[in-house]
Protein backbone atom coordinates (compact mmCIF):
# COMPACT_ATOMS: atom_id res chain seq x y z
CA UNK A 1 0.00 0.00 0.00
CA UNK A 2 1.35 3.51 -0.94
CA UNK A 3 0.80 5.71 1.75
CA UNK A 4 0.23 9.52 0.97
CA UNK A 5 3.30 12.20 -0.58
CA UNK A 6 5.20 13.56 2.43
CA UNK A 7 3.27 17.24 3.95
CA UNK A 8 5.59 19.96 4.72
CA UNK A 9 5.97 18.44 8.91
CA UNK A 10 9.82 17.89 9.13
CA UNK A 11 11.18 14.67 9.22
CA UNK A 12 13.77 13.35 11.71
CA UNK A 13 16.48 15.37 12.52
CA UNK A 14 15.31 18.25 10.22
CA UNK A 15 14.40 21.29 11.63
CA UNK A 16 12.22 24.52 9.96
CA UNK A 17 12.60 28.04 10.61
CA UNK A 18 11.83 29.24 14.12
CA UNK A 19 8.86 30.95 15.06
CA UNK A 20 7.09 30.12 18.10
CA UNK A 21 8.79 29.51 21.29
CA UNK A 22 7.55 26.15 22.82
CA UNK A 23 7.06 26.25 27.32
CA UNK A 24 10.79 25.89 27.90
CA UNK A 25 11.74 28.21 25.74
CA UNK A 26 12.92 26.33 22.62
CA UNK A 27 12.45 27.10 19.10
CA UNK A 28 10.74 24.81 16.19
CA UNK A 29 14.63 24.95 15.37
CA UNK A 30 15.57 23.81 18.24
CA UNK A 31 17.27 20.36 18.55
CA UNK A 32 15.27 17.93 20.61
CA UNK A 33 16.76 15.51 22.92
CA UNK A 34 14.42 12.41 23.66
CA UNK A 35 13.89 10.31 26.71
CA UNK A 36 13.50 6.59 25.83
CA UNK A 37 12.44 4.90 29.13
CA UNK A 38 12.99 1.04 28.36
CA UNK A 39 15.74 1.47 26.11
CA UNK A 40 17.17 -2.17 26.66
CA UNK A 41 13.88 -3.54 25.62
CA UNK A 42 12.85 -5.09 22.36
CA UNK A 43 10.98 -1.94 21.10
CA UNK A 44 13.60 0.51 23.70
CA UNK A 45 16.38 -0.61 22.28
CA UNK A 46 15.17 -0.08 18.54
CA UNK A 47 13.95 3.14 19.44
CA UNK A 48 17.20 4.19 20.57
CA UNK A 49 19.07 2.85 17.68
CA UNK A 50 16.62 4.96 15.08
CA UNK A 51 16.64 8.03 16.93
CA UNK A 52 20.44 8.19 16.46
CA UNK A 53 20.27 6.95 13.16
CA UNK A 54 17.85 10.13 12.67
CA UNK A 55 20.16 12.42 14.25
CA UNK A 56 18.13 12.74 16.90
CA UNK A 57 20.15 13.76 20.44
CA UNK A 58 18.76 10.47 23.02
CA UNK A 59 18.79 9.66 26.22
CA UNK A 60 18.97 5.45 26.99
CA UNK A 61 17.02 5.28 30.25
CA UNK A 62 16.79 1.98 31.98
CA UNK A 63 17.48 -0.02 35.08
CA UNK A 64 20.29 -1.59 33.84
CA UNK A 65 21.33 1.18 31.19
CA UNK A 66 23.14 0.42 28.39
CA UNK A 67 27.36 0.99 27.45
CA UNK A 68 26.98 2.86 24.14
CA UNK A 69 29.23 4.65 22.10
CA UNK A 70 26.64 5.57 19.34
CA UNK A 71 26.69 9.67 18.71
CA UNK A 72 24.49 11.77 20.57
CA UNK A 73 22.93 8.70 22.92
CA UNK A 74 24.09 8.99 26.59
CA UNK A 75 22.79 6.52 28.86
CA UNK A 76 20.95 6.90 32.65
CA UNK A 77 19.63 4.27 35.18
CA UNK A 78 16.37 4.37 36.48
CA UNK A 79 13.30 2.42 37.31
CA UNK A 80 9.94 2.81 37.15
CA UNK A 81 9.06 2.32 40.98
CA UNK A 82 12.24 4.87 42.05
CA UNK A 83 10.49 7.91 41.24
CA UNK A 84 13.91 9.72 42.07
CA UNK A 85 15.81 8.04 39.75
CA UNK A 86 13.18 8.79 36.84
CA UNK A 87 13.60 13.06 37.65
CA UNK A 88 17.29 12.60 37.61
CA UNK A 89 17.02 10.53 34.28
CA UNK A 90 14.57 12.70 32.52
CA UNK A 91 16.71 16.03 33.08
CA UNK A 92 17.75 18.02 29.88
CA UNK A 93 14.74 15.54 27.57
CA UNK A 94 12.37 17.51 25.97
CA UNK A 95 10.45 13.90 24.58
CA UNK A 96 9.85 11.19 26.61
CA UNK A 97 9.04 7.96 25.08
CA UNK A 98 8.07 5.26 27.54
CA UNK A 99 8.63 1.81 26.52
CA UNK A 100 8.67 0.24 29.79
CA UNK A 101 6.03 -2.34 30.44
CA UNK A 102 5.94 -5.29 32.47
CA UNK A 103 4.35 -7.59 30.36
CA UNK A 104 4.21 -11.12 32.70
CA UNK A 105 0.79 -11.96 34.14
CA UNK A 106 1.35 -10.79 38.14
CA UNK A 107 -1.48 -8.57 38.44
CA UNK A 108 -0.16 -6.79 41.36
CA UNK A 109 3.60 -6.28 39.47
CA UNK A 110 0.86 -4.62 36.38
CA UNK A 111 -0.20 -2.36 38.96
CA UNK A 112 3.09 -1.89 40.26
CA UNK A 113 4.78 -0.99 37.47
CA UNK A 114 2.68 -0.53 34.29
CA UNK A 115 0.13 1.69 35.96
CA UNK A 116 1.96 3.16 39.33
CA UNK A 117 4.94 3.07 37.24
CA UNK A 118 3.87 5.19 34.43
CA UNK A 119 2.38 7.59 36.94
CA UNK A 120 5.70 7.88 38.39
CA UNK A 121 7.28 9.01 35.20
CA UNK A 122 4.66 11.31 34.15
CA UNK A 123 5.40 13.46 37.39
CA UNK A 124 8.81 12.95 36.87
CA UNK A 125 8.61 14.51 33.60
CA UNK A 126 6.46 17.32 34.57
CA UNK A 127 8.95 18.26 37.65
CA UNK A 128 11.67 18.68 34.67
CA UNK A 129 8.97 20.67 32.57
CA UNK A 130 8.24 17.94 29.98
CA UNK A 131 4.95 18.12 28.77
CA UNK A 132 5.18 15.95 25.69
CA UNK A 133 5.15 12.04 26.84
CA UNK A 134 4.47 9.46 23.83
CA UNK A 135 3.24 5.59 25.75
CA UNK A 136 3.79 2.67 23.82
CA UNK A 137 0.38 0.27 24.77
CA UNK A 138 -0.83 -2.41 22.87
CA UNK A 139 -3.44 -3.66 20.49
CA UNK A 140 -4.00 -6.26 23.29
CA UNK A 141 -6.37 -3.65 25.07
CA UNK A 142 -9.28 -4.35 22.02
CA UNK A 143 -9.68 -7.65 24.02
CA UNK A 144 -10.45 -10.30 21.73
CA UNK A 145 -11.36 -10.16 18.23
CA UNK A 146 -13.04 -10.15 15.66
CA UNK A 147 -12.00 -6.51 14.83
CA UNK A 148 -11.58 -5.66 11.00
CA UNK A 149 -10.11 -2.73 10.11
CA UNK A 150 -11.09 -0.50 13.03
CA UNK A 151 -9.46 3.09 13.35
CA UNK A 152 -8.41 4.63 16.59
CA UNK A 153 -12.08 5.99 18.04
CA UNK A 154 -14.22 3.03 16.76
CA UNK A 155 -14.26 0.56 19.37
CA UNK A 156 -14.26 0.40 22.80
CA UNK A 157 -10.93 -1.33 24.63
CA UNK A 158 -12.23 -3.96 26.62
CA UNK A 159 -8.86 -5.90 27.59
CA UNK A 160 -9.27 -9.32 28.87
CA UNK A 161 -6.07 -9.85 31.31
CA UNK A 162 -4.83 -8.34 33.91
CA UNK A 163 -1.99 -7.07 32.02
CA UNK A 164 -3.79 -5.38 28.80
CA UNK A 165 -6.15 -3.56 31.72
CA UNK A 166 -2.59 -2.39 33.55
CA UNK A 167 -1.60 -1.14 29.98
CA UNK A 168 -5.16 0.49 29.24
CA UNK A 169 -5.01 2.25 32.66
CA UNK A 170 -1.59 3.67 31.77
CA UNK A 171 -2.73 4.58 28.40
CA UNK A 172 -5.65 7.02 30.59
CA UNK A 173 -2.97 8.49 32.98
CA UNK A 174 -0.97 9.16 29.97
CA UNK A 175 -3.71 11.08 27.47
CA UNK A 176 -5.15 12.72 31.03
CA UNK A 177 -1.64 14.71 31.32
CA UNK A 178 -1.68 15.48 27.55
CA UNK A 179 0.56 12.88 26.37
CA UNK A 180 -0.10 10.26 23.08
CA UNK A 181 -0.52 6.80 22.68
CA UNK A 182 0.87 4.49 20.46
CA UNK A 183 -0.72 1.02 20.18
CA UNK A 184 1.24 -1.03 18.28
CA UNK A 185 0.12 -3.98 15.89
CA UNK A 186 1.96 -7.56 16.77
CA UNK A 187 5.69 -6.62 16.49
CA UNK A 188 8.02 -8.81 14.96
CA UNK A 189 12.01 -8.78 14.38
CA UNK A 190 15.43 -9.27 16.25
CA UNK A 191 14.48 -9.59 19.89
CA UNK A 192 11.31 -11.16 19.74
CA UNK A 193 9.76 -13.29 22.30
CA UNK A 194 6.47 -13.28 22.18
CA UNK A 195 4.80 -12.94 18.90
CA UNK A 196 6.42 -15.24 16.57
CA UNK A 197 7.07 -17.85 19.47
CA UNK A 198 4.03 -17.56 20.64
CA UNK A 199 2.48 -18.29 17.39
CA UNK A 200 4.59 -20.96 16.48
CA UNK A 201 3.16 -23.07 19.67
CA UNK A 202 -0.27 -22.48 19.25
CA UNK A 203 -0.33 -23.74 15.61
CA UNK A 204 2.10 -26.45 16.57
CA UNK A 205 0.05 -27.22 19.43
CA UNK A 206 -3.33 -27.41 18.03
CA UNK A 207 -2.03 -28.92 14.92
CA UNK A 208 -4.81 -27.33 12.47
CA UNK A 209 -5.56 -24.35 11.28
CA UNK A 210 -8.55 -22.45 12.65
CA UNK A 211 -10.90 -21.62 9.57
CA UNK A 212 -8.25 -22.40 7.08
CA UNK A 213 -5.90 -19.62 8.61
CA UNK A 214 -8.21 -16.96 6.52
CA UNK A 215 -7.95 -14.52 9.58
CA UNK A 216 -6.14 -11.49 8.93
CA UNK A 217 -3.73 -9.74 11.45
CA UNK A 218 -1.85 -6.35 11.89
CA UNK A 219 2.10 -6.83 12.30
CA UNK A 220 5.10 -4.51 12.21
CA UNK A 221 8.81 -5.04 11.99
CA UNK A 222 10.14 -3.77 15.03
CA UNK A 223 12.24 -1.35 13.44
CA UNK A 224 9.42 0.76 11.27
CA UNK A 225 8.09 0.77 15.02
CA UNK A 226 10.93 2.64 16.12
CA UNK A 227 10.91 4.92 13.03
CA UNK A 228 7.95 5.58 13.43
CA UNK A 229 8.11 6.57 17.09
CA UNK A 230 11.03 8.72 16.37
CA UNK A 231 8.94 10.39 14.19
CA UNK A 232 6.25 10.95 16.07
CA UNK A 233 8.96 11.85 19.28
CA UNK A 234 10.70 14.74 16.35
CA UNK A 235 7.80 16.35 15.36
CA UNK A 236 6.54 20.08 16.21
CA UNK A 237 3.82 20.99 17.43
CA UNK A 238 3.22 18.04 19.62
CA UNK A 239 0.14 15.96 19.17
CA UNK A 240 -0.84 15.75 22.41
CA UNK A 241 -4.04 13.61 23.76
CA UNK A 242 -4.15 11.52 20.63
CA UNK A 243 -3.96 7.52 19.92
CA UNK A 244 -2.55 5.87 16.81
CA UNK A 245 -2.05 2.28 15.66
CA UNK A 246 1.61 1.44 14.70
CA UNK A 247 1.68 -1.54 11.71
CA UNK A 248 2.21 -2.36 8.46
CA UNK A 249 -0.79 -0.68 6.51
CA UNK A 250 -1.32 -4.02 4.81
CA UNK A 251 -2.65 -6.99 7.23
CA UNK A 252 -1.63 -10.48 6.21
CA UNK A 253 -3.60 -13.81 6.74
CA UNK A 254 -2.73 -16.29 9.33
CA UNK A 255 -2.32 -18.80 6.60
CA UNK A 256 0.78 -16.40 4.83
CA UNK A 257 2.63 -15.99 8.18
CA UNK A 258 2.68 -19.86 8.56
CA UNK A 259 3.81 -20.04 5.30
CA UNK A 260 6.71 -17.59 5.44
CA UNK A 261 7.92 -19.19 8.86
CA UNK A 262 7.61 -23.22 7.28
CA UNK A 263 9.64 -21.52 4.26
CA UNK A 264 11.79 -20.54 7.30
CA UNK A 265 12.16 -23.56 8.72
CA UNK A 266 10.53 -22.93 12.14
CA UNK A 267 7.00 -24.10 11.78
CA UNK A 268 5.40 -27.19 10.77
CA UNK A 269 2.63 -26.45 8.80
CA UNK A 270 -1.04 -28.10 9.77
CA UNK A 271 -2.76 -30.51 7.22
CA UNK A 272 -5.98 -29.84 8.63
CA UNK A 273 -8.39 -26.87 9.56
CA UNK A 274 -10.92 -26.75 12.19
CA UNK A 275 -13.61 -24.36 12.86
CA UNK A 276 -13.40 -21.65 15.29
CA UNK A 277 -15.37 -23.56 18.03
CA UNK A 278 -13.95 -27.05 16.83
CA UNK A 279 -10.26 -25.39 17.61
CA UNK A 280 -11.46 -24.28 21.22
CA UNK A 281 -12.35 -28.21 21.89
CA UNK A 282 -9.70 -29.52 20.82
CA UNK A 283 -7.28 -27.06 21.85
CA UNK A 284 -8.16 -27.47 25.58
CA UNK A 285 -7.02 -30.83 25.61
CA UNK A 286 -3.66 -29.48 24.87
CA UNK A 287 -3.60 -26.58 27.42
CA UNK A 288 -5.00 -23.72 24.75
CA UNK A 289 -7.51 -21.65 25.93
CA UNK A 290 -9.89 -19.67 23.92
CA UNK A 291 -7.28 -16.44 24.33
CA UNK A 292 -4.70 -18.50 22.59
CA UNK A 293 -6.52 -19.35 19.83
CA UNK A 294 -8.23 -15.77 19.13
CA UNK A 295 -4.65 -15.13 18.38
CA UNK A 296 -5.00 -17.33 14.69
CA UNK A 297 -8.68 -17.62 14.72
CA UNK A 298 -9.93 -14.49 14.52
CA UNK A 299 -9.35 -11.46 12.75
CA UNK A 300 -6.93 -9.05 14.55
CA UNK A 301 -5.93 -5.88 11.99
CA UNK A 302 -6.17 -2.26 12.58
CA UNK A 303 -5.95 0.88 10.24
CA UNK A 304 -3.25 2.70 11.27
CA UNK A 305 -3.55 5.74 8.53
CA UNK A 306 -3.37 8.24 10.57
CA UNK A 307 0.04 7.26 12.21
CA UNK A 308 1.95 7.49 8.96
CA UNK A 309 0.43 10.44 7.34
CA UNK A 310 0.96 12.32 10.85
CA UNK A 311 4.48 11.24 10.65
CA UNK A 312 4.79 11.73 6.47
CA UNK A 313 6.65 8.29 6.52
CA UNK A 314 6.94 5.55 4.05
CA UNK A 315 6.31 2.07 4.26
CA UNK A 316 8.30 0.65 1.02
CA UNK A 317 7.92 -2.85 1.43
CA UNK A 318 5.07 -5.47 2.05
CA UNK A 319 3.85 -6.40 5.18
CA UNK A 320 6.06 -9.54 4.88
CA UNK A 321 9.19 -8.50 3.31
CA UNK A 322 11.48 -8.52 6.56
CA UNK A 323 9.01 -11.76 8.46
CA UNK A 324 10.44 -13.28 9.61
CA UNK A 325 13.69 -11.94 11.04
Amino acid sequence: MTMKARTTRPLPGETVPASTATARGRTRSTPVRVAVVGATGFVGSATVTALASAGIQCTAVARTPPHTDIPGVVSARADLTDPASLETALTGADVVIHAASYTGNDPAHCVAVNVAGTENLLAAAARNGISRVIYVSTIGVYGSGPHSGIGEYEATPAPVSALSASRLAAEHRVLERGGCVVRPGFVHGPGDRWFVPGFIRIVETLGAWVDEGRSRISIIAVNDLARLLAALAAQYPARNGEVFHACHPDPVTVRKLGQALADSGRLRLPATSLTFDDAVTAGARHGLTERHLDLIGRDHWYDPTRLWTATAATVGHGPLDHFPA
